[in-house]
């Protein structure tokens, strides 16, 4: 691959693409440098970066030129924490429970009383880029492609402030 990209976000794992280490449910912005190297004399021009989150959606922005990528937003998913509640009033004795799983999915105002936090410490999201280049010496026009990967880590304090900051609907 001719691409190559480049960061200054710190990436702790080796062997993958990894361009970055972030905390589930914290803001960030990151931006990611594109650049094609000369080769043998060759220059090369970059007419065209597309870059797509892969998997479930995320309150993420991703824009490019043809220079950089830029990610601003947080992770919110992708770790199971399984939540059992009921009505306010009532119990596991006098009514069914609802189970979800993620904090996007507990409606306000229900009492809460089974949290089954996922105790995984990192997952990774993972980016689809395209970079398209044109030679400038041949004028010949070449497609890349790859996987660009965030490392999301799970502090636990996503849950603590959810569980903190949550309307349980008593004023």
């Amino acid at each position: 691959m001719a691409v190559e990209f480049s960061t200054t976000t710190s990436a702790p794992l080796a062997g993958t693409e990894v361009e970055g280490s972030f905390t589930l449910n914290e803001d960030f912005a990151q931006t990611v440098g594109v650049s094609v190297p000369s080769q043998n004399g060759d220059t090369f021009t970059i007419t065209s970066i597309t870059a797509e989150l892969i998997g479930e959606p995320e309150p993420i922005t991703v824009t490019t030129n043809t220079s950089s990528i830029t990610i601003d937003g947080k992770y919110l998913s992708g770790f199971e924490d399984i939540f059992t509640y009921v009505p306010p009033g009532e119990s596991n004795r006098t009514t069914s429970p609802d189970v979800v799983v993620g904090v996007e999915n507990v409606p306000d105002g229900q009492s809460l009383y089974n949290l089954n936090q996922d105790q995984k410490q990192l997952i990774l999201r993972e980016y689809d880029v395209t970079v398209v280049y044109r030679n400038n010496t041949t004028s010949a026009v070449t497609t890349e492609s790859t996987v660009l990967t965030h490392v999301v880590f799970n502090d636990l304090e996503a849950i603590r402030s959810f569980m903190a900051n949550y309307d349980y609907g008593q004023g």
